[in-house]
């Protein structure tokens, strides 16, 4: 089983059909709270998003060969279950999006993670590394990694648990004699800042015709704030130029995020429901691939 799961992208940089499988079981199954979506749904909403049927079944049963998901037989049909550790791992998603849309509390104190493994009792460095990114932090070398917003420590902890590495890890907070060194050394915020810059000129001015257009325009929305933020430590504003383009598209993405919400929501709904989506015409969604 792989320690999480992955979400590279395609050779010509689009969204793999994995990558977009977990935004949408993020965004239209966990967010309303819901664990449970019917795999011809989910085969429906990718495809919308011109992702073919045969690469949405492959990545669904991958998922379900590394025990992020399993399935169960409804009559002639598949329902897809999230498995607790995707539940969290989603979970955990929600919440940092949440987090990236408002400004970070600071009162001058950093929190700071001194994480120190022998070689032998790493299982996935990669993932532990990609996570405290994910959350914010950025390292200082020798095991060392900081951060502003302490909204994501409980989500590492946990994670730092599961992956056996709690007795080498020590919590801390601090303060900087230089703050603007220490982010200079941190992140490198020229990419942050390109990445934001990135967003803005995709999805400004972005409008939806229809609810299936609505869907679209929401998925890749979500999808791709999640990879901004993936790179972006959400600095308070008194660490960040004051020209930074973070704020504009922070107020892009919650604009245009809720001008689509209603109707994206009723086109998943008609997907969930079965009025879409290939199980209508002929093969059903029985099997994953």
């Amino acid at each position: 089983m792989e320690g999480a799961p992955r979400t590279r992208r395609r050779a010509d940089g689009s969204p793999s059909a994995r990558t977009l499988l977990l935004t949408v079981l993020g965004e239209y199954v966990r967010y309303p709270g819901d664990e449970r979506v019917m795999a011809g749904a989910v085969v429906g909403a990718l495809g919308a998003c011109g992702v073919g049927e045969a690469a949405t079944r492959r990545a669904l049963t991958r998922l379900v060969r590394e025990g992020w998901l399993r399935t169960e037989p409804v009559g002639r049909r598949t329902r897809v279950v999230l498995e607790p550790r995707l539940v969290t791992l989603l979970t955990a998603w929600t919440h940092r999006l949440e987090r990236a849309v408002e400004e970070t509390p600071w009162h001058g104190e950093w929190q700071q993670l001194l994480l120190r493994v022998p070689a032998e009792a790493w299982r996935d460095r990669a993932l532990v590394e990609e996570q405290l990114a994910f959350e914010g932090f950025g390292p200082l070398g020798q095991g060392v990694w900081v951060a502003a917003d302490a909204g994501g420590v409980p989500a590492l902890r946990a994670l730092l648990a599961d992956q056996g590495l709690a007795p080498y890890a020590l919590w801390l907070t601090s303060r900087a004699s230089d703050e603007a060194e220490l982010v200079r050394r941190a992140w490198d915020l020229g990419a942050v800042r390109a990445g934001h810059e990135e967003f803005v000129a995709r999805f400004r001015g972005v409008r939806a015709g229809s609810a299936e257009e609505a869907f679209v325009a929401r998925t890749r929305l979500v999808h791709a704030w999640r990879g901004t933020f993936a790179r972006d430590p959400r600095l308070p504003g008194a660490l960040l130029p004051t020209d930074w383009p973070g704020h504009t598209a922070t107020r892009l993405f919650v604009d245009t995020w809720r001008a689509v919400r209603a109707p994206a929501d009723q086109h998943w709904r008609s997907l969930a429901q079965g009025r879409g989506g290939p199980s209508e015409h002929g093969r059903g969604d029985v099997g994953l691939e």
